[in-house]
C-alpha cells in the first residue's frame, strides 16, 4: 500500500512540473524584455486603452511598444528566440514557425488575446515569443552653411 502511495505522488509531481507555468489567477505569465536589458514579469499581460502594454491588474500607465525587445511566454519547453535585430516584427510560435511583419494586436487581456499579422489572426495561447522591429533610427539633418 505504501508504494502505490508513492507512486501516486511521483505522478503528480511529474504532472505540476510538466503544467505550463500559470500566474495568479489561472492566466499564463509573460516576460516583457526590455531593450535596455531588464526583464518584468506579467501577471497578467494586457493592453490598455492608450495601446500600452500592462503588467498586472492595476491602473498603472503601461509600457510604450518601443521601450519592448521582446515578449515571451513563461514556459518550460520552446523554441530557441532568434537572435539579430529584425526590420519587421517578428511572432515565433510554440510549434516552432515563424512569421515577420507589422503585429497589431486584438483584445489583449488577462495574458489572452489575438495578434493580427499580415491578415491572419494568431491567437496568444499558441505564441512563444513576439520580437519587436528595431525602431528606426531618426534622420539628423544638418544645415548648409551660406
Amino acid at each position: 500500500m505504501k508504494h502505490v502511495f508513492a507512486v501516486i505522488l511521483v505522478f503528480a509531481g511529474l504532472g505540476i512540473l510538466h503544467a505550463p507555468a500559470s500566474a495568479q489567477g489561472g492566466w499564463r505569465q509573460w516576460n516583457v524584455f526590455m531593450r535596455d536589458g531588464t526583464r518584468i514579469e506579467a501577471n497578467p499581460l494586457g493592453m490598455n486603452e492608450a495601446g500600452r502594454f500592462t503588467r498586472g491588474m492595476g491602473k498603472e500607465p503601461g509600457i510604450e511598444r518601443s521601450k519592448i525587445s521582446y515578449l515571451g511566454i513563461s514556459r518550460t519547453e520552446l523554441p530557441p528566440l532568434p537572435g539579430g535585430v529584425f526590420d519587421q516584427d517578428l511572432v515565433v510560435q510554440v510549434d516552432g514557425t515563424r512569421s515577420l511583419g507589422a503585429v497589431a494586436f486584438r483584445g489583449l487581456k488577462f495574458s489572452e488575446g489575438t495578434v493580427l499579422q499580415n491578415g491572419k489572426e494568431i491567437s496568444t495561447e499558441k505564441i512563444a515569443y513576439i520580437k519587436f522591429a528595431a525602431p528606426k533610427k531618426k534622420k539628423v539633418f544638418k544645415k548648409k552653411s551660406p
